[in-house]
Formats: C-alpha cells, structure tokens, sequence
C-alpha cells in the first residue's frame, strides 16, 4: 500500500511568474462561456512540451461578470497546491485587451463524461435475470470506480477547505475533470471565496467581497445551495460546498437519459408535469435508463446523459420547488434558521413531505439497498450506514451546520469497507480517514477500469 504524504507530491514544471513562458503554438477553443474561453494549445520550455488549456477572461470591470474574477482564481489556485486541484503553469495580462489569461496543464477527461456513459452503471440496459444477493461484476466495477472517485472529490475539498481555508462556490460534474490516469482535477475557482484573507492580498481583486457582504450569486443550477435561493449576504460558504458535494454525488446514481441534441423538448424532467399539476398519486420510481418513445438507441444522433438530482431549468423558484418537492417544505424543525433569511417570506410553497432518497437514485447498486437508511429527515442519525445514500443523504440537510462536512465523509463507512483504488500516478493522502488504498484490482489500474466505461477514454489514451 503506498504511504507516501501531500508534501511529497511533486511540484508542476512551470509556474506563475510575472514573466512566464507564453505559448506560441497555434490553439483551439475547446469551451467558451459567458465569462471566460479556454483553448488548447501546445507549451514548449527547456526542452519539455506539454498539452496546456488557457483560460482567458477580461479583466476590465464593465464587461465582467460579477461574481466572476480570473484574478483571484489564478492567486487561490496557486495557494492551494493539491494532487486534486489543477495547478497554474503561468499567466499573461494583456493590457491593450485589458484580458488576463492563464495556463494549466491539459486534462482530456471529465466527471460528466463518465457519467454520460451507460456502461458507468450497476446495471446493464438490457435487463437480465440476476440474483439480487450476489453483486455482479458489472456491479463490482461501479463501485469500485465510484468509490474511487468520490474519495478523491471528498480528498481534494478536504484540502481546499481545511489547509487553504477556502470554499469553492461552484461544485459540479463539469468541474472536475479527470487526467487519464483517473486522477481527479477540481477546476474553476472564479467565484471561490477564502476565508480570513486579508485586504493586501485581495486588493487586486475585481469584485471586493467581505464576510458581512457576501454574494449569493453563485454555484450553478442544480447543485446551488437552498439557503442561496433565499437572499442572503452572510452565510457558511463552506457548507454551500457540503450541499453542492450532495447534488454531485448523487449524481453517481441517477438515471441516465436518452436525448437528441437538437431537439430542446425531450431532454428534460417530463415526469414533473404530472405532479406539478395537481395530481396527488405517488410519483414512479426512477429508472436506471431512461429512452423517450421517439428516441431509439442505435441513432448516432442521440446521446446519453445523466439527470440531476434536482431540476434548475424553470429558473430559481422552480429550484426551490424542486428541492422541497424531494426533500420537503422548509419549516422550523428541518431548518431553523430559514425564517431568518431575507428572501424566506417573499413566497409561499405548497407543503410537501420529502420522498425517500432510493427512489430518486436508481442507479444505486444492489448491495447498498441492503440497509434501511431513513432519508426523509433532516437530523441523520449520528451511526453512518455503510452505503452511499447515507452518504449523500447527510450533505443534502437543510440547516447549514448540520450538513456533513468533506473531512467527516472520509471516514463514512462505505469509502472504509475495503480498500480504495487510487491513480498509479497520485501520492496516498496524509490523512485519509480511515480508508486503505490500493494502486491495482483484478490486474487493472484505476485509468484501466476507466477505459471500460467511459466512451472516449480509449481514443484520449491514443
């Protein structure tokens, strides 16, 4: 079992300077949002070449977007050097585009592209007579790889908000990335906050931020906070990154649907029109694949992808009504500090009961039904069950402090029951609960079993 510590990992090649090496090589967008593009591009010094992603971004005040500063993501990067965190190779502010751009070493793979994959599930999409009792080996690898990469999350978190004292603020599949070894990268730190940094080291900043005078405009869609639904301008920001691990990791295990690209209307949460409208009879549970009438499997126009846990596309009043509508009306036993938020009385919801977590997540495996875990409650029992919707049941609590926290859930029993596969190429952690980790199973590395479930890895490794 490797034993090797954080402060054994091994610095990037390059770093943030005030004169980096500015690659000269011709580059291709590969994502463009509201506020920033990243390209790919090749970086040459002293004899070595890499494949970097630049990001770019303005850094004039008119036509940023607020909260969004590249700035201060390139400083809190660089602060929090971490095996999971994506390091800075170096920067370049040009001031005739009043534009800032920084670099980072290339990371092909990504969490939301396995999730894509219908291979990445305990159970197959033809299904086939199995004994319940006896997790098959399709099973086994789900969780191996799960657990794997819900170590690493919960590892690279653990670092961010214990050593850098810093919270992310925008938690999701799309930013963590995966290098080909399977080891996690946390990325986009535009909106992150760092707790007791003093005013010199933020003076540069483009968007001055205080504890008494926080942004609430921040984290995405499905994965946002509720108490950030509500208004506020001072809160835990740590613990708007337990509710958001929740959102993430739960992802893990819903189900994985059908879509067409250019058709806007079949992609989306078509089981909510009938509870919306009044209907009372009991929703159906979710199923591990999900294929609309008009889709067929075998069309190469079609593409795989996986459900949120909660639905942000009716923008943020249908969010709160879709968190309530699974984890139930807010009121003064599941969330005592909601009346004291500013936005609390502005509406009124129907009152609803929270549903049991297991039908929302039907790609659970087998073996974690076994045990009868009440998800219905906001006040978890202090024993933790040995499966994963305990585990992600106790970051979705409503009241902020008692949310789990990353550093508690490496301890969680189901990350402790046997040994973890970790990347050949990432040191043990110093302090990793109560896990044991392992480099090999079944003859295969953690990048192996990954080229088994995920569609494009074989293509990346070539």
């Amino acid at each position: 079992m490797p034993t090797a510590s954080n402060k054994n990992f091994s610095s990037p090649t390059f770093f943030l300077s005030s004169a980096p090496f500015i690659p000269s090589s011709p580059s291709e967008t590969v994502a463009e949002g509201p506020v920033s593009i990243v390209s790919k591009s090749l970086l040459e010094h002293g004899g070595q070449t890499q494949w970097i992603a630049i990001k770019t971004s303005t850094i004039h005040r008119k036509f940023a977007k607020e909260p969004h500063d590249i700035k201060k993501e390139a400083r809190l990067i660089v602060s929090a050097c971490h095996p999971n965190v994506v390091s800075v190779l170096g920067h370049n502010i040009d001031s005739s585009l009043q534009t800032m751009s920084f670099w980072m070493p290339y990371v092909p793979g990504s969490l939301i592209g396995l999730l894509s994959s219908i291979d990445f599930s305990p159970h197959p999409l033809v299904s086939i007579f199995a004994d319940p009792s006896t997790p098959s080996p399709r099973e086994q690898r789900f969780v191996l790889l799960a657990k794997s990469l819900i170590f690493q999350i919960l590892t690279g978190v653990t670092f961010l908000h214990e050593t850098a004292r810093i919270a992310h603020r925008d938690i999701k599949p799309s930013n963590i990335l995966l290098t080909l070894s399977g080891r996690v990268q946390l990325i986009d730190f535009g909106i992150s906050w760092k707790e007791e940094e003093d005013l010199d080291a933020k003076k540069n900043d483009l968007w001055s931020e205080t504890p008494e005078k926080m942004y609430f405009e921040v984290s995405t869609g499905p994965y946002r906070a509720p108490e950030l639904l509500f208004g506020p301008r001072k809160y835990d920001a740590f613990a708007i990154d337990s509710w958001s691990l929740g959102a993430t990791l739960a992802e893990f295990f819903t189900s994985v649907r059908l879509f067409n690209p250019l058709d806007d209307d079949e992609f989306g949460f078509e089981e909510d029109e009938q509870s919306d409208s009044g209907d009372e009879s009991p929703a159906k549970p979710a199923e591990p694949f999900i294929i609309p009438k008009r889709l067929r499997v075998g069309d190469p126009s079609n593409r795989w992808a996986r459900d949120s846990l909660f639905d942000s596309t009716r923008g943020e009043i249908g969010l709160a009504w879709s968190i309530f509508k699974t984890r139930g009306s807010a009121n003064e036993t599941n969330w005592p500090s909601f009346s004291s938020l500013p936005d609390a009385n502005k509406l009124s919801f129907v009152d609803v009961q929270p549903v049991d977590l297991s039908s929302t997540l039907p790609n659970l495996p087998s073996s974690a039904l076994q045990y009868d875990v009440d998800t219905k409650t906001h006040t978890p029992p202090e024993t933790m069950s040995p499966t994963p919707i305990d585990l992600v049941h106790r970051f979705l609590v409503y009241e902020p402090s008692q949310r789990l926290r990353p550093s508690k859930a490496l301890t969680h029993p189901w990350l402790t029951s046997e040994p973890l596969l970790i990347p050949d190429d990432y040191p043990a952690p110093s302090s990793q609960g109560d896990a044991s980790v392992t480099l090999s199973w079944g003859g295969k590395s953690l990048g192996e079993w990954l080229s088994d479930v995920h569609p494009q890895w074989r293509d990346l490794k070539g």
